[in-house]
């Protein structure tokens, strides 16, 4: 089952790297320079946020962050119709990426961060 779960990280891994050399290098200087340091603030605090629901609160991983990205979704959508904040489609991705981010360091930890089993 570990060589299954060892195989998919890397093909997966594989496969974004391959996206990332295959984007047509327009669309990457686009999104490089839509980054700022608002967008970077949303990272981290998205995935405070969600160490602190599922790290120190014990919250299930799986209906975390669900319920992030829909509270993410919520928030940038609100504050598009508010008339002194304004809600953007990146900062929303921004969030994702936190939660996501922190959701496979758990997932990794827990499977691949428990010592193994001395036997008797």
């Amino acid at each position: 089952m570990k060589s299954y779960l060892q195989l998919l990280i890397i093909l997966i891994s594989l496969l974004v790297l391959a996206l990332i050399f295959l984007i047509p290098g327009d669309l990457k200087t686009s999104v490089i320079n839509k980054i700022q340091i608002d967008t970077i603030g949303h990272i981290i605090g998205f995935f405070g946020l969600t160490f602190l629901l599922v790290g120190l609160l014990k919250l299930p991983l799986t209906n975390t962050v669900i319920c992030l990205f829909f509270y993410s979704g919520l928030t940038e959508l609100s504050q598009y119709y508010l008339g002194f904040r304004s809600g953007e489609f990146f900062d929303f991705i921004a969030d994702i990426i936190g939660v996501s981010v922190f959701a496979i360091f758990y997932w990794v930890f827990t499977v691949y961060g428990k010592p193994p089993r001395l036997k008797n």
